[in-house]
C-alpha cells in the first residue's frame, strides 16, 4: 500500500512539473516570429506581384534616393518606379534601421529581373544589381516588403545607367568601329574593342531583322583612342592628326595617304583621300577635287598621265 501511494504520489509530482513546463514552452514559442510559409515561391515567383497588391509611392532616376518611406499593412508591397533601357547596369540598395528589407526589380511587364534579401551574412539591407533586359518599355519598379511582413521603415538608393563600352582605350588599336545601330543605315560609332560583343548584344536586334532601304553616303571615319580621356571615338579623316611623332600616332583610312608638313614626319601630317591613277578613283566629297600629290616623284606635266593624286577642295 504504501509502495503503491509512493507510485502515485511521484506521478502526482511528475504531471505537476509538467503543468509548469508546457506553458512556458508555448509562451517561448509564440514570441518568436514565423517566418512566411510562401517565402520560397515568393522570392522567384511573378504571381504574387501587380498593382492590385502594390503601391507606387515614387519615382526614381538614376543617382537619386528617395524619402523615407514607412510601410506596413496592405498592400503587401511598396514600389518605385524608374526608367531603364536594355543594357543598363543597375544597382539599387534599400536600407532600413526597423525592418528586413526584400528587394525585387521587376519590368513593365511585372517579371522579375533580380532578387535579394540580405546584402550579406551580417547585413539584413537589400543590396540588388542586374543588367536590364531587352523590353518594348523603358519603365521598371523597384518594389520592396519585410521579409517577415512587419511594419518598417526604409530608404531606397538607386543607382546605374547604361554600359560604358567606350572607355578604358590606351591606343587607337583598343578601338572597333561597329553599327551605331542594328541596320547599318544608320551610320557607325566607336566603342572598346573587347567590347564589341556586349554592345552588338545590348542593341537587342530583331531576328529576323528589316532594315529601311536608303542610301547612305560612305563614311571614312576611324575608331581612335583620345589618350587625354581615354574614350574610343570616331574621327572624320579630314580631322585625323596621322603618324608623326606622337605617343598614340593615328593611321588614315584605306585609299588615304598621310602627309606631312614637315619632310622629317616628326610632325604630325594631314589624311588625303587618293585619287586618279590607274584606277581613275574619285574624291568622296563632292567639294573637293583631284590635285597632284607634291609628295610624290610623279609629274602630270612630264609624261605622268597616270600619276595618283590627293582630293583637296
Amino acid at each position: 500500500m504504501a509502495s503503491h501511494l509512493a507510485s502515485i504520489a511521484s506521478l502526482a509530482s511528475l504531471l505537476a512539473l509538467t503543468a509548469l513546463v508546457l506553458p512556458a514552452c508555448s509562451a517561448d514559442s509564440a514570441a518568436e516570429k514565423t517566418e512566411p510559409t510562401d517565402e520560397t515561391s515568393v522570392m522567384r515567383s511573378t504571381s504574387e506581384f501587380g498593382l492590385s497588391d502594390t503601391r507606387i509611392v515614387g519615382s526614381l532616376t538614376y543617382g537619386q534616393n528617395s524619402a523615407t518611406v514607412f510601410h506596413a499593412g496592405t498592400p503587401r508591397y511598396r514600389a518605385f518606379k524608374f526608367a531603364g533601357n536594355a543594357g543598363d547596369e543597375v544597382d539599387v540598395w534599400v536600407k532600413s534601421t526597423n525592418g528586413d528589407p526584400v528587394t525585387w526589380i521587376l519590368d513593365n511587364d511585372w517579371h522579375i529581373v533580380a532578387v535579394n534579401d540580405d546584402a550579406s551574412s551580417n547585413n539584413t539591407n537589400s543590396h540588388v544589381k542586374a543588367k536590364l533586359p531587352a523590353n518594348p518599355s523603358a519603365t521598371h519598379y523597384i518594389v520592396v516588403r519585410d521579409y517577415w511582413r512587419d511594419p518598417m521603415s526604409f530608404k531606397v538608393e538607386l543607382k546605374g545607367g547604361p554600359t560604358d563600352f567606350v572607355s578604358g582605350c590606351n591606343a587607337d588599336a583598343d578601338c572597333a568601329k561597329v553599327n551605331k545601330a542594328c541596320c547599318e543605315n544608320f551610320g557607325p560609332t566607336a566603342v572598346l574593342g573587347s567590347k564589341a560583343g556586349a554592345y552588338k548584344a545590348s542593341l537587342a536586334c530583331p531576328d529576323p531583322l528589316y532594315c529601311p532601304l536608303f542610301l547612305t553616303k560612305a563614311d571614312f571615319s576611324m575608331p581612335q583612342c583620345n589618350v587625354a580621356t581615354k574614350k574610343c571615338e570616331l574621327v572624320q579623316p579630314k580631322d585625323i592628326k596621322c603618324q608623326g611623332f606622337t605617343v598614340n600616332p593615328h593611321a588614315c583610312p584605306d585609299n588615304y595617304r598621310c602627309i606631312h608638313p614637315e619632310p622629317t614626319g616628326d610632325v604630325p601630317g594631314s589624311c588625303y583621300q587618293f585619287c586618279g591613277g590607274f584606277g581613275g578613283f574619285q574624291c568622296s566629297d563632292p567639294n573637293d577635287q583631284c590635285h597632284d600629290d607634291p609628295s610624290d616623284s610623279c609629274d602630270p606635266n612630264s609624261g605622268g598621265a597616270d600619276c595618283g593624286g590627293i582630293c583637296k577642295p
